[in-house]
């Protein structure tokens, strides 16, 4: 694990990002490998002012009676930042799902909100760089998860990124805005949570700046979408003119419902002027400053207090460390009737809940757990979107077009323009995670798309995506450009293959067993999507605007030929889209769920759960949308606002 951050309280936080300042002060930059992430231990701070000091003054000053005692006194004190406070809310995470909540739960000053955060906090000026995502991946803002071996993936462990900061994996991601199709929610089959019942929460969260207030977008919410403020001229026209000429029609907007979800088009993004907007800084930072929220970080929650005493088990608060596997277990309390409601990713939720004593009663006996609530689905029915890639460098001619080349010189190193670009007119290509052009393609007539399509105007230095980056270092060191080519990323955007998350062991610090099971569907599904999408995106390269730019192909590569060698390829370059759901889905009862509709965990009072690990079946898109829309709706049924069958109605009144 990385070093775990230091806690700091609402008020502690919210001097400190205002200090620091926005884009104008975060580059210093992404051509320093250097990272200044872990903030002052305001905890740690609050003990060190403590110190024994003699009470005695003369004239004026101090005078203190004994070095020893001071540290002594500094060393055994046991002060806890929530003794004697109790709260109606405690938020377990401080991720995506959970600055919404923190944000709406704590208007009116009325209801006593903790959130608690393991990783650090949102400071770090990579974050706020989209470009800088390739800084992110494996540091120590992520969780640097990795499956179990997997057998049929030619043995490998899969990287699964997972944001640990907060803002969650909203802070980490490639800030694409999708929400998938309206039959995805329909197909959940979860009274109340259909397509209908959720629009109006996607609205109301939403402030777009490039689509007109209406059925499908808002004005007023505090998530900032807009386009892409970065465009490839030759390379983006190409890709569009050959989807085209394959037959795709344009999409000239990816999240309005009442058009076909397939074709080709710009991806919206998550952004505010080409800086990441997180959901941080979007929902958390504005309300940092109230006196009902408190804010931990570095504050890593060991497992929910559950009494079984009173008949049914009952959440009373949570158990958490500000120091690792060596600290002080510290206490949260519920006030009478108060909640607990996990927000920790569709990973650690469950994780937490099955160290709580809920979940496969069997499972957790092996672990020495006490059973608090058999839930057999507690950790089950993982879906990701899996991906894999092609890759082709361009011709000579065309050599110091790509997007890599407008980021970097021919040393590897960051060129002045694009930073200027990007402090002055936020535009340019550290706007950029580079894959906000794309399509969504139908494989085999499927009644919804099945891959999406990423391209990429830079070219893949690994077939497996992420490493990408470690090979680049490798040019870097040997004073070479980064390779003119393009990526062409193919995701299958609805799979059918599940995994789980389990315990490796009861030590809450032992990161979970995790298998994505990517490629298990019996059916063959979602490896028949990959392999037709590589087919597909060779047929891409071939079309006249692309092959004009291309010089032969690097990924899979010319010996890659018949299906059987494309599987093989697939199966050993797989990886992760990063859009992890389902581990506590919603649904009726408790054989083969974890929550009901209003997201309560089944057989525990005061227990919710509300983030992505509760979508029973994945969108067709990217997942931070849809958390948000959840959340919003959640808030409101927590606040009294709404009710599941008259949601949509309060939704649209509120906004």
């Amino acid at each position: 694990m990385a070093s775990v951050a230091a806690s700091r309280s609402a008020q502690a936080v919210a001097a400190g990002p205002a200090a620091r300042g926005g884009r104008s002060s975060s580059l210093g930059m992404l051509a320093s490998s250097k990272r200044t992430i872990a903030p002052v231990s305001a905890f740690k701070a609050q003990r060190t002012s403590s110190r024994g000091l003699a009470a005695a003054r003369t004239g004026g000053v101090a005078v203190r009676a004994s070095a020893v005692e001071d540290i002594k006194k500094v060393l055994t004190e046991t002060s806890s930042p929530v003794t004697g406070k109790q709260y109606d809310y405690i938020l377990v995470g401080g991720g995506t799902a959970a600055c919404v909540l923190a944000n709406r739960l704590t208007e009116g000053g009325t209801k006593r909100v903790l959130v608690l955060e393991a990783g650090p906090d949102n400071t770090s000026r990579d974050v706020r760089i989209p470009a800088a995502i390739t800084r992110l991946f494996r540091s120590p803002l992520d969780w640097n998860l990795f499956s179990s071996l997997q057998p049929q993936l030619a043995e490998r462990q899969i990287y699964l990124a997972r944001g640990r900061l907060l803002g969650g994996s909203s802070s980490t991601n490639a800030t694409l805005y999708h929400r998938g199709a309206a039959a995805d929610y329909d197909s959940w089959g979860v009274p109340g949570w259909g397509a209908a019942d959720l629009l109006p929460w996607f609205v109301k969260a939403e402030t777009n700046a490039d689509f007109e207030a209406g059925k499908f977008h808002g004005k007023q919410g505090p998530m900032r979408v807009e386009n892409p403020r970065y465009t490839n001229d030759k390379l983006h026209s190409a890709f569009f003119a050959s989807a085209q000429q394959l037959g795709l029609p344009r999409n000239s907007d990816f999240n309005n419902w009442d058009q076909d979800h397939g074709g080709y088009g710009t991806f919206q993004v998550m952004q505010d002027k080409g800086t990441r907007a997180d959901m941080y800084r979007q929902y958390l930072k504005p309300a940092m400053g109230r006196p009902n929220l408190q804010v931990l970080t570095g504050a890593a929650v060991t497992r929910v207090h559950i009494d079984k005493a009173g008949g049914k088990p009952t959440a009373l608060g949570v158990e958490f460390s500000l120091d690792g596997p060596a600290g002080t277990r510290l206490t949260a309390e519920l006030a009478p009737g108060g909640e607990v409601v996990m927000c920790a990713g569709a990973v650690h939720t469950p994780h937490i809940l099955q160290l709580s004593g809920v979940g496969n009663g069997s499972q957790l006996w092996e672990h020495g757990l006490a059973v608090a609530a058999d839930l057999p689905a507690v950790g089950a029915n993982l879906q990701d979107q899996p991906a894999c890639l092609t890759a082709a460098p361009l011709k000579d001619k065309y050599d110091g077009i790509a997007i890599s080349d407008d980021i970097y010189n021919a040393k590897g190193q960051i060129r002045k323009r694009a930073i200027l670009s990007y402090l002055l007119r936020g535009s340019g290509p550290l706007t950029s995670t580079g894959c906000d052009r794309g399509a969504f393609v139908r494989t085999a007539g499927q009644a919804l798309p099945d891959l999406q399509v990423r391209f990429v105007p830079g070219m893949a230095l690994d077939s497996d995506g992420v490493s990408t980056y470690v090979r680049f270092a490798k040019f870097q060191s040997q004073g070479l450009k980064w390779p003119s080519g393009i990526t062409v990323q193919l995701i299958a955007c609805r799979p059918h293959s599940t995994g789980s998350v389990g315990l490796k062991s009861a030590d809450p610090f032992d990161a979970p067993k995790l298998s994505p099971g990517y490629l298990t569907d019996a059916a063959g599904a979602d490896l028949a999507t990959l392999r037709s999408g590589v087919h597909w995106a060779r047929e891409l390269a071939r079309q006249g605007p692309l092959a004009e730019y291309l010089s032969g192909e690097l990924f899979p590569g010319s010996a890659v030929e018949n299906d059987a060698a494309i599987d093989e390829y697939i199966r050993g370059s797989i990886h992760s889209s990063n859009a992890i759901v389902g581990t506590c889905k919603m649904g009726a009862g408790p054989a083969d769920s974890v929550v009901d509709t209003q997201l309560r965990v089944h057989g525990v009072e005061g227990l919710r759960v509300v983030d992505a690990s509760v979508v029973p079946r994945i969108p067709g898109g990217q997942v931070a949308a849809p958390v948000v829309a959840i959340a919003e709706r959640a808030a409101a049924l927590l606040r009294g606002e709404a009710t599941i069958a008259g949601a949509a109605a309060a939704a649209t009144v509120a906004a």
